[in-house]
């Protein structure tokens, strides 16, 4: 089974991405931030690393360099609810250090779902 690494400061797009992953028979893995993030990627085998960018603590840009130097082939998805320019630009960022794909919040349940297959296959 798939181990999935979800790191977003929000309890609730946690809680909701969590929601749409249910039925993907996937474990998944929760941290609220950066640091906690890759507290659980060193100490569990992760298949794909879902990362918010903005984040107290380690935000996610800084998370990705870390988890990138630690597992160079690992998988990253990068989402983002920053406003229109910056977030975009965030996210152009990510895609630049290594996040194969990227998704800017809202995002539908459908689209999320895709996203995660392919990146999963």
């Amino acid at each position: 089974m798939k181990t999935i690494l979800i790191v977003d400061d929000d309890p609730k797009m946690l809680e909701l991405l969590k929601h749409y992953l249910k039925k993907e028979e996937v474990n998944t893995l929760a941290a609220t931030d950066g640091e906690k993030g890759l507290s659980l990627f060193e100490s569990t085998p992760v298949d794909l690393v879902i990362i918010d960018i903005f984040m107290p603590n380690m935000d996610g840009i800084q998370t990705i360099m870390e988890l990138k130097q630690k597992k160079p082939e690992c998988s990253i998805l990068v989402i983002s609810g920053g406003g229109e320019f910056t977030g975009l630009e965030y996210l152009k960022q990510a895609k630049a250090l290594g996040a194969k794909e990227a998704l800017v919040k809202p995002f539908t349940q459908k689209d999320f779902l895709t996203t995660v297959h392919s990146m999963l296959n």
